[in-house]
């Protein structure tokens, strides 16, 4: 089976840990009111302190005053997704502090399971899009699947806001010791007008664009959109489509039926298929001269080997879809309540080879959906906002369904059985009440805030799946023979209260010093269940039930600091601005994946560690038509402590766990991007150099991987006539073809050398692209 601003318009630098996102754009800093340094593309801080101003009188912005916040709009995503069109986690890659290195060239390849190749100030997001949001809201949370990552097109979000360290206690994302990033949608036009654009590059890939706004209708109270789009190409590696027929499309709608009542609603869906990228291993990955293009099989072949290692047993499919809205009902000028429901479904499975020779299909047919309310008001010169998020997730995460097959060399699969089959008894369940307020004291300004969290861990029952041979999973669950006890597992609540606190001075007029302080939540284990389903017999003789084992999750906590300086200038020899910023975070519990002495790998919340670095974005600009930018970033992320063992373990098993001291896995110390825009009447010249300095796949460093450099050239041409713009760019990414590894799928502890986590990064591509806007 196959399946498959500022009127200078120079350019924006943005820099950081791991280089800034989208690199053209204006860097702004958190603040208050955003700050229009460049309209073309933004890439830097959310918001920036220039002309000081209050808030809008009830409403306290989504980007907070003082917080660490940085933007990618539009064009820096296009850039910094690769084209590809749709990938916030790519369309982020280039702003301070992240490293999301491509596993190809489009930013379309989606890694099975929950790692999604994203750190931030060296934290990893483990439990898939977990850290983000779209408007606010944590559409697709705890998911194996690819969630809403490649569900909407660039070209339906005007920016994706990143934050890091210390959290506004208003930011309702899943998780957010590892910081957070919220895509904001570009609603409908006030005006009528379209867009359509055609791309076509290396590897055959093909990208179609268009949307259409309808203006104001129904006597200027509604506007609405509708888009949709179309993506293939070739796998760069291997066998293979990276993304095959790629199809979605989504409507917006904006309306205002009676005053003081606003309604905006959105529904997107996409159809999402490829063939998976196999990840190499060390001695691999250290030659890249030799398997740099290694990958799954053309043909099954003769051995079971071989035809685990088929492209055609290493695929998946997707059709995902959401439906949010957002109404406001406004009190008086000072005060409204926000209500914001949502729902997201995904059905589809991974097929993937294992090493026991059985080929998996891991079944994803679920759920979620929840409501954001919010009071926001303004009382004795303070905006506040309280809020309650309720949030309800059904498995998998952690999965509940895996059926396995046996291979043939005929391409085909026999020999059908079930490793995982389970069922909810009760879901997955997320409960935050919130607040936070802000003032200004003169200079000063002051935000306060908490948040406490309930999560509601998932009931499942552990099911016979003993002589169930390929039938649906609902007919499996009726064919067995019963609920086995000793593996199943019931629900239980954990809770953590998350203070945040924030001050900015002004201490002239072009110069802010910021600092801020909270507390984060990471995820816990939830791979406890699937580990102990896998592994049932060796946790049961060491009297250990699924239940006891699944009570032993606890959540990951942090404490951050972040404290930073941003000075502005506007002078004779240009403009610009240089925002240095440091941080520290102390973090509990985190998820480690290893054997304590129990006979078996298995993950728990017992790692701590700490994070601490340095990070900077510079831009100047001395002419109009000239911006450079330069970004350097420090980072360390190391465990403090070793990690506990359990009576009686090996010695091999000791000197696994002593950590203290290590860096974590799969984290540079340095990371940074330099850059500019030349704009020569209608061209635009962009070049970008990416640099990521030396790093280890595992705990220990004896997996070390040089570091390395790719450079980007775009050149674009626009030209405005009487009806519409006209665009045509040509981009080269990796234009010098650097072989490196870019990607690795490791968590905060890598102490074995596993086969097939080091992915190379894309090669050599060129992307060409024309459109026309109205």
């Amino acid at each position: 089976m196959t399946m498959c601003v500022r009127e200078k318009r120079g350019f924006s630098f943005l820099l950081g840990g791991a280089s800034f996102a989208a690199l053209l754009g204006a860097l702004d800093s958190a603040s208050a009111e955003p700050f229009t340094l460049l309209p073309d593309i933004s890439i830097g801080a959310a918001t920036a302190p220039a002309p000081k101003k209050k808030p809008e009188p009830g409403v306290i912005g989504s980007d907070s005053v003082s917080s660490t916040a940085y933007a990618a709009d539009a064009r820096g995503l296009d850039l910094a997704s690769g084209g590809g069109g749709s990938n916030p986690i790519r369309g982020i890659s280039w702003l301070p502090s992240v490293d999301a290195p491509a596993i190809d060239p489009y930013g379309l390849a989606n890694l099975p399971g929950g790692n999604k190749g994203i750190r931030i100030r060296g934290e990893v997001s483990q439990h898939g899009n977990s850290i983000g949001t779209v408007e606010g809201l944590p559409l697709s949370g705890i998911n194996p699947g690819p969630g809403v990552t490649w569900l909407i097109d660039n070209e339906n979000l005007s920016k994706i806001v990143l934050r890091q360290g210390p959290m506004p206690s208003d930011v309702n994302s899943y998780f957010t010791a590892g910081g957070s990033f919220d895509s904001r949608l570009r609603w409908p036009a006030e005006k009528f007008g379209g867009e359509i654009s055609q791309s076509v590059g290396s590897f055959s890939f093909l990208r179609t664009f268009a949307r259409i706004d309808s203006g104001e209708i129904l006597n200027g109270t509604t506007k609405l959109f509708v888009s949709g789009s179309f993506t293939d190409a070739d796998k760069w590696r291997g066998s293979g489509k990276d993304p095959q027929g790629k199809s979605g499309f989504a409507v917006g709608i904006d309306t205002k039926p009676v005053d003081g009542l606003e309604a905006k609603f959105f529904v997107a869906k996409s159809s999402f298929d490829q063939h998976s990228y196999q990840g190499l291993n060390y001695q691999q990955a250290s030659n890249l001269g030799a398997f740099r293009r290694y990958d799954f099989a053309a043909y099954p072949g003769p051995t079971t080997a071989s035809q685990i290692n088929y492209y055609g047993y290493n695929l998946q499919h997707f059709d995902s879809w959401t439906a949010f809205g957002n109404i406001a009902i406004e009190v008086d000028k000072t005060t409204r309540f926000v209500f914001k429901p949502y729902y997201f479904r995904e059905d589809g499975y991974y097929l993937d080879g294992q090493n026991n020779g059985r080929i998996r299909k891991w079944i994803i047919d679920h759920d979620m959906w929840g409501v954001v309310s919010e009071l926001q008001t303004r009382v004795l010169d303070t905006d506040a906002k309280l809020g309650f998020w309720h949030g309800v997730q059904n498995p998998p995460g952690p999965p509940t369904a895996w059926e396995v097959f046996a291979p043939n060399a005929g391409g085909g699969l026999i020999n059908p059985s079930w490793a995982i089959l389970g069922k909810q008894t009760a879901p997955h369940v997320f409960d935050s009440a919130y607040g936070i307020a802000s003032r200004d004291f003169g200079p000063l300004h002051v935000e306060a805030g908490a948040r406490y969290i309930w999560e509601r861990m998932a009931g499942i029952d552990a099911y016979n799946s003993t002589g169930i041979g390929d039938v649906p999973y609902d007919t499996a669950l009726a064919l067995s023979s019963g609920v086995i006890a000793n593996r199943s597992v019931k629900p239980f609540t954990i809770g953590t209260f998350l203070p945040f606190g924030a001050l900015t001075y002004r201490l002239t007029d072009d110069l802010l010093l910021k600092f801020s302080g909270g507390g984060g939540y990471g995820g816990p284990g939830y791979d406890a269940w699937p580990v102990f389903q896998q592994n049932s017999a060796t946790f049961l003789a060491k009297g250990i039930t699924a239940d006891q084992f699944w009570h032993s999750m606890k959540p990951e906590t942090s404490t951050q600091l972040d404290l930073g300086l941003r000075w502005s200038f506007d002078g004779a020899y240009g403009s610009g601005y240089v925002e240095p910023t440091i941080y520290y975070s102390r973090n509990h519990n985190k998820l480690v994946s290893y054997d304590p002495g129990i006979g078996t790998q298995y993950g728990a919340n017992v790692g701590e560690s700490q994070n601490y670095g340095a990070q900077a974005v510079v831009h100047y600009s001395p002419l109009e038509s000239v911006g450079l930018f330069a970004s350097l970033g420090y980072q360390r992320a190391e465990f403090v402590e070793d990690l506990p063992l359990l009576p009686g373990a090996s010695a091999a098993n000791y000197w696994s766990t002593r950590v203290k001291g290590k860096q974590l896995p799969d984290v540079p110390y340095f990371i940074s991007t330099i850059g500019g825009d030349l704009r020569i009447e209608e061209f635009t010249i962009t070049p970008i150099l990416h640099i990521v300095g030396s790093r280890a796949g595992d705990t220990s460093g004896y997996q070390p991987l040089a570091g390395y450099s790719t450079f980007d050239l775009t050149v674009k041409y626009e030209h405005k006539i009487d009806w519409g713009t006209v665009t045509a760019s040509v981009t080269c990414m990796n234009m010098f073809d650097t072989a490196y590894i870019g990607q690795i799928s490791s968590g905060y502890y890598q102490q074995t050398s596993a086969n097939g986590i080091y992915y190379p990064g894309a090669p050599r591509t060129v992307l060409a692209k024309v459109g026309f806007k109205f």
